[in-house]
């Protein structure tokens, strides 16, 4: 293999997360709901960008954990497409396949973090993503793309079913999921490994035959199996506060979540933490069980930064703690 292939190809959608930081005395809660006065001013306690996104995170991880990665994503053609391709440069992440989309704007999404958790505003600019002559990398991470994912998802599975050497890794997100599982099943039947948190595996599990079930299905190895059926030959499915399980289809492992060693500042990028650290163990021949702990080490420690990618673990720190 020609040594300019990536280790690891993301392909997603990235943003540019707004965070404000908001006080108890900014805004009122009640019954889970956080509410403010329209019209007024709201003042802020901390204010910051960060770049984000699916596909951002998960190849910073990546990086971060030494594992020569390439990034595709459509960008606007503005200023904070170039602080992407920018940031991933300074980082050693191949942007040869960054593109800027001529008269149109960089995804940016606002977030309000109130008492250590998020709410989300986000966009997708409707994009036209095409395989393209990529260098044939060893790992492809599937993620987040906006309305209409489907026809360059065909492709992408023509492409991967050519290519059948490549490992296929799959985190569906919200448009994703919201297509429902049908519009997944051609490229959940040659992905490796799918990545899921344990309200997205029912979400992709109802829509099969085992819809019944689901509503009795206490025992979480059970979801793996309805998972497998769809055809990944490794499930990963995480639980926030009660840990992740592993399932290749014999061995189904576990792993507790792990206490952040400083007080969690901000939740955002905590799953996409856990799949650049779990994919990144299996990158170097690490068992299931170490790849939890590791997923769970880096989730764990973007927690305690506000932030997608400031928390993420680099390889020397990750194999410290993991001893």
């Amino acid at each position: 293999m020609d040594t300019n292939c990536p280790d690891i190809l993301v392909i997603g959608d990235c943003d540019i997360d707004l965070y404000m930081k908001v006080g108890r005395e900014a805004l009122s809660e009640s019954s889970g709901k956080v509410c403010f006065f329209h019209g007024t001013k709201i003042p802020i306690e901390e204010f910051r960008t960060n770049i984000a996104g699916n596909a951002c995170n998960v190849a910073v991880g990546c990086n971060k954990l030494k594992l020569n990665t390439a990034v595709y994503t459509e960008l606007g053609d503005d200023a904070n497409a170039d602080i992407f391709i920018n940031e991933f440069r300074k980082l050693g992440i191949d942007t040869t396949f960054c593109i800027k989309n001529p008269n149109t704007p960089t995804n940016v999404h606002p977030i309000i973090i109130y008492n250590n958790e998020r709410t989300i505003f986000s966009y997708h600019e409707v994009r036209n993503y095409k395989v393209k002559d990529w260098p044939k990398p060893k790992w492809i991470y599937y993620t987040s793309l906006s309305k209409g994912f489907e026809i360059f998802q065909a492709e992408l599975v023509d492409y991967l079913k050519n290519n059948s050497d490549i490992g296929v890794a799959v985190n569906p997100a919200t448009f994703q999921l919201k297509a429902g599982v049908e519009h997944l099943k051609n490229i959940l039947r040659i992905t490796h490994v799918l990545f899921v948190n344990k309200e997205e595996a029912q979400m992709l599990t109802k829509h099969s035959l085992h819809s019944g079930e689901l509503k009795n299905i206490a025992d979480v190895r059970k979801l793996h199996e309805y998972l497998h059926e769809l055809g990944p030959k490794i499930t990963v499915i995480t639980d926030g506060k009660n840990g992740a399980g592993a399932f290749d289809g014999s061995a189904f492992e576990t792993t507790p979540s792990i206490t952040p060693s400083k007080e969690i500042a901000d939740k955002t990028g905590a799953g996409d933490a856990f799949s650049s650290g779990f994919l990144s163990a299996l990158f170097y021949g690490k068992s299931l069980k170490t790849a939890l702990k590791w997923g769970a080490l880096n989730s764990s420690n973007v927690l305690t930064e506000i932030g997608a990618t400031k928390g993420l673990l680099n390889k020397k720190d990750m194999e410290k703690l993991h001893v």
